[in-house]
């Protein structure tokens, strides 16, 4: 009777992947371009170049887009394979060929999630595994277009579960274990250069395994080592096979790209409790707080009750091997807060640490349905575990194509996190944006007409509008500058922008005529321009210093888009400029009522105060600046003159002087700062100096 039920959830479990790759290749249409797709498709494309003129054609090591990026010393295979597939099929869409392949990477971390809990315990653990990765809403939704996390993630999992089932037969190896696990790890580390951790994993759990199990001392041992050189050579040389950078020096090039990778040299703002921070200034937190947020409530509460019961799952199932999966989960995330490693977008580069964590917290669940013997205990036990499942599905199906923006409820979910953490960080949804305004606005236009179309997102719209039915220009216009361009339509999603900006209607606007949504919460905006061009014409105006036409037409702007923060600068500084200093202060205090933590918005407020020798004011605006933005040196040198008008000089020099030396470009208005300043303490000769200096293009003198 056990046996025919392991062999009807044998059943279940393959009829359930079937439905789930399925339900992918339907659903992938659906995804949209990423941040990085472009930059991989052209990646993939030189790879592509160089693998079939064996090398001859070196542009992937010389072209700027390339070097510019560092992408030489990512693998090539996921990119250059999906370049092949291209150039033998020639797709009229080649984002959604890449965007097919993607998605057979990520089913295939399902399918190695719901093999190794299998492993583990059998086929209800395998069950449990797939539908608690299927539901895991980052890993999934990110699976279908995100050419470098996902890809990582599943062959790290297969590799993982290949040498977990070698090293379970290492007293009786067979070549198809060694192979497999080889190519296992080829495949990994062709995707990331990560992936020689896997390599060090290995050499880990195999001197380990031999020590438990003695094995140093039968005749096996020597049959083991020999597949082991044998795995690492097809694993280590089979990886490089899609790498032209490590083509050129296989075994240096490996390893500077592992140097240069544990710090990826990246600066990006982001959004992070509240701030927008720079990817080199993140907290050592930022990683841990990422997984207890963005993961489901029950991969928390399962992995972590899975390391807790390690020893008793472990004696139950029979399951030796389960502290390797742990490790694989935990080591990396240590590594990572060790190295201070460059990490943004959330939960992406550690992507590879879910699927692990699936299969403890999968054998943990069903440990507990195993020791609860309680007939009504068990039903509880069952009815929470369905709660906490429903809760991330809920959120997936409802989100759909957008899943990948799920907060747990630890977070309130995604309208707590909202302005206080990054969400639609990979523009997704400005496919469903693109496809909106085609199938409801482009459409009603005559075919002669040709519309602008402005976006933040404009590499990818490029691509989109290559194959639009309907012909239209692409502008790039960042969204708080959406008034210095002459567009007819806007498509904006909600990346950096300030958290009051977001949560005040600043986004998306009331120009929107369409809003892309999770949850209600905005992730892209489809704008229709003001028929005036009011905005525009003003901003026109003021760059031909035409101050009372750029006037009127920003109040006429503003008086219907009261909520647009850039309208409401722009009156703030035409009134300063003309020692308006009332109206300057009015402007200025609706645009801090909309956003008081705008760099530019922060830094008019305070000229206005200086101007309106407010100093105490000026003091507080510019400290509120230095908190939030610690990095800027505006910041510091209006500090400086308000502390000088305060007669406090030796805090304004100090202050000063940091600016610029923080920002060699604040040096002319620093030199003329210091000028005054020194006047006013009676230094009449290092004030002469520093005039002298501010003259001759802020060279000291």
């Amino acid at each position: 009777m056990l046996q025919w039920n392991e062999q009807m959830l044998k059943r279940i479990f393959w009829v359930l992947l079937a439905v789930i790759l399925v339900y992918m290749l339907i659903s992938v249409p659906q995804y949209g371009i990423t941040g990085d797709d472009i930059t991989q498709w052209r990646y993939g494309g030189f790879v592509w170049d160089y693998i079939k003129t064996f090398g001859a054609n070196k542009a992937v090591l010389t072209d700027d887009a390339v070097i510019s990026k560092n992408m030489e010393y990512y693998g090539g295979f996921f990119d250059g394979f999906a370049a092949m597939l291209i150039s033998i099929f020639h797709p009229k869409d080649e984002f959604l060929l890449r965007h097919i392949w993607a998605t057979l990477f990520g089913f295939t971390g399902i399918l190695a999630t719901g093999l190794l809990a299998k492993e583990f315990r059998g086929w209800l653990a395998a069950i449990l595994a797939v539908v608690f990765i299927f539901f895991t809403s980052r890993y999934l939704g990110e699976s279908f277009n995100n050419p470098k996390d996902p890809p990582f993630a599943a062959t790290y999992m297969l590799a993982l579960y290949a040498m977990i089932v070698w090293l379970k037969n290492i007293e009786n190896l067979k070549w198809k274990h060694s192979v497999l696990m080889g190519l296992a790890i080829a495949l990994c580390l062709s995707t990331r250069i990560g992936g020689l951790l896997l390599v060090a994993y290995l050499f880990l759990f195999y001197a380990v395994t031999l020590w438990q199990k003695k094995l140093y001392k039968e005749k096996s041992f020597g049959n083991s080592v020999k597949h082991l050189l044998v795995a690492g050579f097809i694993g280590y040389f089979g990886a490089i096979l899609w790498w032209p950078y490590a083509l050129e020096a296989p075994l240096s090039n490996p390893l500077e790209a592992l140097r240069v990778m544990s710090s990826y040299p990246l600066l990006v703002k982001m959004l992070f409790e509240g701030h927008r921070i720079m990817t080199s200034q993140v907290p050592w937190y930022y990683l841990p707080k990422w997984i207890m947020i963005g993961l489901p409530l029950y991969l928390l509460i399962g992995f972590l009750g899975g390391c807790v019961l390690i020893v008793k799952i472990s004696k139950k199932f029979n399951t030796p091997f389960l502290w390797m999966v742990i490790f694989a989960t935990i080591f990396p995330v240590l590594y990572i807060l060790y190295q201070h490693a460059v990490l943004y977008d959330g939960l992406r580069h550690a992507m590879f640490i879910i699927p692990p964590m699936v299969v403890v917290a999968a054998l943990f669940f069903d440990y507990m349905a195993e020791v609860i013997t309680n007939k009504a205990a068990r039903y509880a036990f069952a009815a929470v575990t369905l709660a906490l499942i429903a809760l991330p599905a809920r959120f997936m199906f409802a989100n759909q194509p957008n899943e990948y923006v799920y907060f747990n409820e630890l977070e309130g979910g995604i309208k707590n996190a909202y302005g206080n953490y990054e969400t639609d960080y990979y523009m997704n949804s400005i496919k469903q944006g693109y496809k909106w305004l085609i199938e409801n606005e482009l459409n009603k236009l005559p075919a002669k007409d040709t519309m602008v179309i402005a976006t933040n997102c404009a590499e990818p719209f490029v691509e989109y509008a290559k194959i639009s039915p309907i012909p239209f220009k692409v502008m790039y216009s960042r969204f708080y500058e959406k008034n210095q361009k002459n567009w007819d339509y806007a498509v904006y999603y909600s990346r950096f922008l300030d958290k009051e900006e977001l949560q005040h209607g600043f986004f998306p606007s009331s120009m929107a005529i369409h809003v892309i949504t999770a949850d209600g919460v905005p992730l892209t905006t489809v704008l229709k321009n003001d028929p005036e061009r009011n905005g525009y014409k003003g901003y026109t105006a003021l760059q031909h210093n035409d101050i009372p036409s750029a006037t009127e037409y920003f109040n006429k702007a503003v008086a219907k888009y009261p909520e647009d923060l850039e309208l409401w600068t722009y009156l703030a500084l035409i009134y300063r400029s003309t020692n308006n200093l009332p109206a300057a202060q009015n402007a200025i205090n609706k645009a801090m009522a909309i956003s008081k933590l705008d760099v530019q918005t922060e830094s008019i407020a305070g000229e206005i105060a200086l101007q309106s020798s407010d100093f105490k004011g000026a003091v507080q605006i510019f400290s509120d600046m230095m908190e939030e933005y610690p990095d800027m040196g505006e910041a510091y040198l209006g500090l400086g003159k308000a502390q000088a008008g305060l007669g406090n000089y030796s805090m304004a020099i100090e202050n000063v002087n940091t600016a610029i030396n923080m920002d060699q470009s604040l040096t002319g208005q620093g030199y003329m700062a210091l000028s005054f300043i020194y006047s006013r303490k009676g230094d009449q000769a290092a004030a002469q100096k520093y005039y002298n200096a501010a003259k001759q293009g802020g060279r000291e003198r």
